[in-house]
């Protein structure tokens, strides 16, 4: 009798499970480009590295925490292996998964420390074209999935007037190196002073290259001020740190520059 009425419980959870209304697909990301790429850090058998996003759907709900993305299109994003013999690139979808860790305004990439050996891997880097895109991964039973339509619209139109209303702001590489900073961080507890700078030097030298040492960088002025005030501020005394303080200038800096985006009204 026992073992009927489990199995009636059992079948009445799947059934309630799979009945539920699902949320619908939440808005397609646009992912800032990176030439130099976003380097790996890893612990306990995953690397990972953040990625700084912004929302291309303002109608559609922002992701809610782990949604898992893939690139629209697999050619946007490389990851870029250090090998014993040389760097080798291949596709990073292949390799990595993506999963959302801040709303839209960062996404996590993740590879397995285990794989990264396996491609024969010391250390890698995630390069992001121009344009890139991420959509989330369809779940079933979606009431209100995102169409092919949908799809080709929102990361060809849209993405290409992100690109200029947001990807060459000041503001964007500003977010993008406090997320390489914060990157190069332990995710909670104190830093001390000069491996922070250490850290600044570090992530300035990255974004950097190529470039002539008499030619500024854009953002990198508000950059170090957000630094800065995270460094000297009470960030440096919270469990959270000066980590969590980065994280979230950089997020208040993509959420001022997504307000911007939707009131230039894209798309219409």
């Amino acid at each position: 009798m026992r073992v009927f009425l489990m199995a009636g419980m059992t079948a009445g959870i799947l059934l309630s499970t799979l009945s539920s209304p699902a949320l619908a697909a939440p808005q397609i990301l646009a992912a800032l480009p990176n030439g130099v790429g976003v380097p790996f850090t890893c612990a306990e058998g995953q690397c990972q590295a953040d990625l700084s996003t912004y929302c291309l759907q303002q109608k559609r709900p922002a992701p809610s925490h782990g949604t898992v993305y893939t690139p629209a299109a697999a050619g946007d994003f490389a990851l870029d292996i250090r090998t014993p013999k040389g760097t080798r690139t291949v596709a990073a979808a292949d390799h990595v998964r993506f999963v959302e860790s801040r709303g839209f305004m960062a996404v996590t990439a993740v590879i397995a420390q285990g794989e990264l050996k396996k491609l024969g891997g010391l250390d890698a880097v995630i390069r992001v074209g121009k344009s890139a895109s991420l959509l989330p991964e369809p779940v079933p039973y979606d009431p209100n999935p995102l169409t092919e339509k949908e799809i080709a619209y929102v990361t060809k139109w849209r993405r290409e007037q992100g690109a200029e209303m947001v990807d060459k702001m000041p503001k964007a590489k500003a977010a993008q190196v406090l997320a390489s900073i914060a990157g190069r961080m332990p995710q909670s507890g104190t830093v001390a002073p000069h491996t922070l700078n250490q850290i600044w030097e570090q992530a300035i030298g990255d974004e950097m290259q190529g470039v002539p040492a008499t030619q500024a960088v854009p953002g990198l002025q508000r950059a170090r001020m957000e630094f800065k005030t995270c460094q000297e501020g009470p960030a440096r005394y919270s469990f959270g740190g000066i980590r969590r303080c980065l994280e979230y200038r950089h997020d208040d800096i993509i959420r001022d520059l997504n307000i911007d985006y939707w009131k230039s009204s894209p798309g219409s």
